[in-house]
């Protein structure tokens, strides 16, 4: 039987390194509606660590991501809705990816989210400085100027996703995707009298 030469022997090890290393490394695939959410933890605009989808406590989640302050905007108009419709009965986070804007103008813009919303929107508030690439690729971006909207089941699977920016017809569709999620899920103005 013929020998591998010491070079051969080491291409062949750094082959098998480099599949160990891409086969640990996080799913750059975007999600699709059945897919497991990936568990990640953030700091809050509050300043606690919170863990998601497990801080949603086996109830429905909306997370809405923003990578620019003009997403920044959309994603303000989604929880507002939110807010509006399903106030105590939906998980809704956000999460503000600032991996990319300068380290100089970050405070500005910690400060900024800070003044512009209330403390129990700040305590579900995610800011990110890393994997913006990764986050990006799971959500598919195309578009940096709008915010990116998922749905999350009880279970922690994906069960919805948006395909476009705020708009009252994108949000019926939200609105019916949650109510179809979680009977207690029903906005006011869905309640049937008796």
């Amino acid at each position: 039987m013929r020998q591998l030469s010491k070079s051969a022997e080491i291409a062949i090890g750094l082959c098998i390194l480099a599949g160990a290393v891409h086969a640990a490394s996080p799913t750059t695939a975007p999600l699709r509606a059945g897919a497991v959410f990936p568990e990640f933890s953030g700091q809050t605009l509050t300043g606690k660590s919170l863990t998601l989808p497990v801080a949603a406590a086996d109830r429905p989640a909306v997370l809405v991501f923003s990578f620019s302050r003009a997403a920044a905007k959309d994603a303000r108009l989604w929880n507002e809705h939110m807010a509006r419709d399903f106030p105590n009965t939906i998980a809704a986070y956000g999460v503000v990816v600032l991996e990319s804007a300068p380290r100089v103008f970050r405070g500005l813009a910690i400060s900024g989210m800070k003044s512009s919303m209330p403390i129990s929107a700040q305590g579900r508030t995610i800011v990110l400085y890393q994997d913006e690439e990764l986050w990006k690729q799971r959500l598919a971006v195309t578009d940096e100027r709008r915010a990116y909207v998922l749905v999350l089941a009880p279970s922690g699977t994906v069960y919805w996703t948006n395909s476009g920016a705020f708009s009252n017809a994108m949000y019926a569709r939200l609105k019916n995707r949650l109510q179809k999620l979680s009977p207690r899920a029903r906005s006011p103005a869905a309640k049937v009298s008796p």
